[in-house]
């Protein structure tokens, strides 16, 4: 081992022996190169923490661990393409499926985003549709209940209107039943004014009339009496000639009036 390496630091050629066969080895060993490849780019990680993170002393130099890293892939990608070409189609075949499948599921994605997002749009249609009819509903409920209020006004109005009408009417009609009333019960106190002024009138004039009678009886009778010899004082009463009281008798048997 020891004698690999100082050939190695001193022979120029063993170092381009040493590269050769591997990548000879690489070519016909593809998918084993690449693996040593992606390991090598781990390592170089690796030593790049050690050597800058920790301050530690690394075997290797991080850029020959980068340098054989993309020699061992590029060589292994290039010897496995040349000696699997079968597996190569394969690979491109599958690869354009998967690219076909994923633009496929891509194209049916973006159908089912879009006729989602249509049906969103119709859904938030609808929905907008439906609150606006729910809030024309509304208004019109609204509407219908000033109307019907402003009518159950009108009608409350009307009715008071019509009630103080009729109040006002039957305070008329009061009156005027009252006033006919009055002028009945004035014409029923002159008609019985009148009849008791015809009655006195009547009354005076049978007062006259008897007076007037008896006074033309009494003319009579002082005729009659002044002719049978008897007189009548102021008083209405009869005297004889002589001078004394004449009895009823006597007076009804001369034919005079007492």
């Amino acid at each position: 081992m020891e004698k690999l390496k100082n050939l190695w630091d001193d022979k120029l050629w063993f170092k381009i022996l040493v590269i050769v066969v591997i990548l000879a080895l690489s070519y016909w060993f593809g998918i084993i190169a690449i693996l040593l490849g992606f390991i090598l780019f781990i390592y170089a990680i690796v030593t790049v923490i050690r050597k800058y993170i920790f301050k530690k002393n690394t075997r290797f130099k991080v850029r020959y661990i980068l340098l054989s890293f993309l020699a061992l892939t590029i060589m292994g990608g290039y010897g496995y393409a040349q000696t699997h070409p079968e597996e190569m189609e394969q690979s491109r075949i599958r690869q354009q499926e998967t690219k076909k499948a994923a633009e496929t599921k891509k194209d049916e994605d973006a159908k089912k985003a879009a006729k989602a997002k249509k049906a969103e749009a119709a859904k938030q249609a609808e929905a907008a549709k439906q609150a606006e009819a729910a809030k024309q509903a509304e208004v019109a409920k609204q509407a219908e209940v000033a109307r019907q209020a402003e009518a159950a006004k009108q009608a409350e109005a009307a009715r008071q209107a019509e009630a103080a009408k009729q109040a006002e009417a039957a305070r008329q009609a009061e009156a005027a039943r009252q006033a006919e009333a009055a002028k009945q019960a004035e014409a029923a106190k002159q008609a019985e004014a009148a009849k008791q002024a015809e009655a006195a009138r009547q009354a005076e004039a049978a007062t006259q009339a008897e007076a007037a009678a008896q006074a033309q009886a009494a003319a009579q009778t002082e005729q009659n009496g002044n002719s049978s010899g008897y007189t009548r004082d102021a008083n209405g009463r009869w005297h004889r000639s002589n001078g004394q009281f004449a009895s009823k008798k006597e007076i009804a048997a001369a034919g005079l009036v007492w």
